[in-house]
């Protein structure tokens, strides 16, 4: 488990609630030195504690939803053949941006730009899996957020959760509520497509770089750049390599509600923790769909019962939840928040 120094621990800070900070701000934030705030960046950024992703708002692009996929597979067939199995369906399902198996469960999480897309994934992952690869299949059940009817993170939301385990004497981040997005159709062209996927694909690319790759001017891949981020085709985001910190679970929450409680006075209503410590959420008036990491087994065993417990009190369950859990340490991460192939998917497609 890494042990970090408090410049460390308030970078982080800085980094994951506003990925798009400077090391100014960061140290005009928390009183360091602007040249210590640049040394531990790049000791962080060298040694994996942080990486980097440029999260696309699919809605911007046409999609029309988000897919959650849950399963089990057989607790007979090894995991490491299980996990060779997904790795190649995944590799002819780019629509799928994060996807994690770990003993008998797996989760993939996809963009889809309509209700028939849906189908042929869910088409094209029994196909994949029948004849010798069937023992490997596991027994999915696909969950569907439309963007018109649902609301979610669709970034991702590091920031309370580093805060609550460093304890840091600063400001908490600001709660995310979860956010209704419209679809549209976007307008951009060749160039600007173009480098949303090298953006997307090579968060850390420079502006020179990725000008360099297309042939055009650095200043041209610049106004492209802000154009982009202005219009919100993207949100850079910082991920903290919390498995390398010593986090031991990924907890994965599917919930159905009975619709007695309006969806809005649930909104309201509901324990800030839960929508405020998830990493990523999606949520409409009859279901929701959770990710939590977690420090240590104790701290989930603990905290189970008393964050469901309002839910329980209020008879908001239609049934149980489905909790899947991830020791992360003995899980493999197939993709994680790897947007490039689904961004190339579609406007390539375009």
């Amino acid at each position: 488990m890494w042990r970090f120094l408090k410049s460390e621990m308030l970078v982080m800070m800085g980094l994951v609630e506003d990925a798009a900070r400077t090391d100014a701000e960061i140290a005009d934030l928390y009183g360091l030195n602007k040249g210590t705030v640049a040394s531990v960046r790049r000791r962080l950024e060298d040694a994996g504690a942080i990486s980097y992703a440029n999260v696309p708002a699919f809605n911007k692009l046409g999609c029309e939803m988000m897919g959650v996929h849950m399963g089990t597979s057989d607790p007979v067939v090894p995991e490491h053949a299980k996990a060779s199995a997904y790795m190649s369906f995944v590799d002819l399902c780019p629509q799928a941006f994060n996807v994690v198996i770990g003993g008998n469960n797996i989760l993939f999480q996809t963009v889809l730009r309509n209700m028939t897309e849906l189908e042929r994934i869910v088409e094209a992952h029994n196909k994949f899996f029948s004849g010798n690869k069937r023992a490997s299949r596991a027994r999915i059940k696909d969950i569907f957020f439309p963007y018109e009817m649902s609301r979610g993170s669709y970034t991702l939301n590091y920031a309370p959760l580093v805060h609550y385990y460093f304890k840091l004497d600063v400001p908490p981040p600001k709660p995310k509520v979860p956010a209704h997005c419209s679809i549209e159709t976007p307008s951009l062209t060749e160039n600007e497509k173009g480098a949303l996927i090298k953006m997307v694909e090579g968060p850390r690319l420079t502006d020179r770089e990725i000008a360099a790759s297309m042939g055009l001017s650095r200043q041209a891949v610049t106004r492209i750049r802000n154009k982009l981020m202005e219009e919100g085709f993207f949100t850079p985001v910082c991920i903290p390599s919390l498995y390398k910190w010593g986090f031991e679970l990924l907890a994965v929450s599917h919930a159905r509600f009975t619709m007695e409680l309006s969806w809005e006075k649930r909104m309201r209503s509901e324990p800030r923790e839960v929508s405020d410590m998830a990493v990523f959420g999606l949520t409409k008036s009859s279901e929701s769909v959770s990710c939590f990491m977690i420090p240590k087994f104790q701290d989930y065993a603990e905290n189970l019962n008393q964050t469901l417990h309002w839910y329980h009190k209020m008879q908001l369950f239609d049934e149980s939840p489905d909790i899947q859990l991830y020791v992360l340490e003995r899980s493999t991460e197939i993709r994680t928040f790897d947007f490039g192939p689904a961004v190339r998917n579609l406007l390539m497609a375009k």
